[in-house]
């Protein structure tokens, strides 16, 4: 007996945006608060080991799913007992992964000579198993297209465990408030989505799997390859500049980050089912990645460079003059995450189409190429390796683009084209704010001022120079609000 997934319509898509978008955005930004006032609090030397069980904690997301909720939501039809299948593996997943935190603990803190560090991760490989039970009733739900139910777990989990660490930070927990904060999430998180899925019961019979596993084995490989290259710059940093300048870095890092979970993860959550539906028509396929890529143009990259040239009177203003070494690192990361977050849909769309395996390869060429900018710039200190990371970007560009139209016929100028827009307006919007900062004004007045300034001469441009592709998202915005 197999069973059939729903089709995607144009309502579906709207609510979809509607659902994961608030999800999102509730859910990053009570980590990002979490975060900063956890960074002021505890200032970069102690914020170091933090930074590192952060990177421990999305190590393990990718362990315990290895690409089986993916192949799940993606397969148009799946065998009886798949779900409980795949809960059970990631069950039997987590409890393997724990004991083996368990036993590395002492060994990665004195890899890193962060000795804080060991104390929580006993505590994160303790609530392993939680998050691994979340992994299949998330599956569930997505393939049901039921949005609803997944942003009620992510938000109801993202403002409990904020709250929980940010108490625990209060009362003197130091490093081991992240701990808490990642129990609490994902506790309420998996209690929100086994009551709205109503299942699935765990299973080890494994012969459901057999479909999936092409599918899933590629996308693991190619998530895991991805995160060893989002990682090393962290792991180097820590190693051989220390905890205190991953501290630094792994801030800056964290702003590259926003417009990746704020907006490419909510656009990808809502394009992956509907590129699995519309994987045989590469027209509709095309037209769909243009206005997305437009899309996600308008959303990032304004954002993203006002937070370049702003970030000196950010830093001081939210962090304090502590944070004051993280600033460059900001301006360079955060030009990297707009460009991150415009492709941030391709693996995807290869996944979606069936190529997982040109994901993969993909990802072995991202990987090395970035690895490569890293290393060279990692003698200049984490400014350096900033600088690497974001060029080796720059050189993978290219690359993306002739991927996308290999898989959907996409001419390389129609994409170009859509980027173009927000390109323009925002950097005559950021000469507007830099003149605030050139002219020596004090922080909170070029803070103030110069973003006055900058939104200004946005929307100046965008109306008299791009109004039809600004008009034009402007109302795919309004309209997925009003549905």
């Amino acid at each position: 007996m197999t069973t059939e997934a729903p089709a995607f319509s144009g309502r579906t898509a709207a609510r979809a945006t509607r659902w994961s978008g608030l999800a999102v955005v509730v859910r990053q930004g009570a980590q990002l608060l979490f975060a900063v006032l956890l960074a002021r609090w505890l200032g970069p030397a102690e914020f170091g080991v933090v930074s590192l069980a952060t990177i421990y904690a999305t190590l393990m997301a990718l362990l315990l799913d290895q690409g089986l909720s993916s192949a799940y939501v993606q397969r148009r039809t799946l065998p009886e007992g798949a779900a409980g299948a795949v809960a059970g593996v990631n069950l039997l997943a987590a409890v393997l992964l724990g004991l083996a935190t368990a036993v590395a603990a002492g060994p990665v803190a004195a890899f890193f000579d962060a000795p804080g560090l060991e104390v929580v991760l006993h505590v994160l490989a303790a609530g392993l198993v939680v998050k691994g039970a979340a992994v299949a009733p998330r599956a569930v739900l997505t393939r049901r297209l039921d949005y609803g139910a997944v942003a009620a777990g992510d938000v109801s989990g993202a403002v409990a465990g904020a709250a929980a660490g940010l108490v625990a930070a209060l009362l003197g927990a130091g490093a081991l408030s992240v701990a808490v904060q990642v129990l609490v999430t994902d506790a309420v998180v998996l209690v929100v989505l086994l009551a709205r899925s109503r299942g699935p019961v765990p299973s080890l019979r494994l012969a459901p799997l057999r479909e999936l596993l092409p599918t899933s084995a590629a996308v693991f490989a190619s998530n895991a390859v991805a995160q060893l290259s989002r990682n090393t710059d962290n792991v180097l940093v820590g190693k051989f500049l220390g905890t205190a300048a991953l501290a630094h870095y792994a801030m800056a890092y964290r702003v590259l980050v926003v417009p990746v979970q704020f907006i490419g993860l909510t656009v990808k959550r809502v394009l992956f089912p509907a590129f699995s539906r519309m994987a045989d028509d590469r027209a509709k396929l095309a037209a769909t990645l243009v206005s997305a890529t437009e899309l996600l143009a308008f959303a990032s990259v304004p954002l993203m460079a006002l937070l370049a040239v702003a970030a000196p009177q950010l830093v001081e203003v939210v962090l304090g003059p502590a944070w004051a070494e993280s600033a460059p690192l900001m301006t360079v990361l955060a030009l990297a995450g707009a460009r991150e977050t415009i492709f941030y849909i391709t693996p995807s769309l290869l996944t979606a189409t069936g190529r997982a395996g040109w994901t993969l390869r993909f990802e072995l060429v991202s990987t090395a190429v970035q690895v490569a900018g890293i290393l060279a710039g990692l003698p200049f200190g984490i400014l350096g390796v900033a600088v690497g990371y974001a060029c080796a970007g720059l050189v993978l560009t290219p690359v993306l683009l002739v991927v996308q139209r290999r898989t959907t016929g996409v001419r390389v100028r129609d994409q170009l084209g859509a980027m173009a827009p927000a390109l323009h307006a925002s950097a005559w919007a950021a000469l507007a704010y830099l003149a605030w900062r050139w002219s020596g004004t004090g922080t909170w007045t070029t803070l103030l001022a110069g973003a006055v300034s900058y939104a200004a001469v946005l929307v100046g441009v965008l109306l008299l120079v791009h109004r039809t592709p600004a008009l034009r998202t402007a109302r795919r915005l309004a309209a997925v609000v009003r549905r």
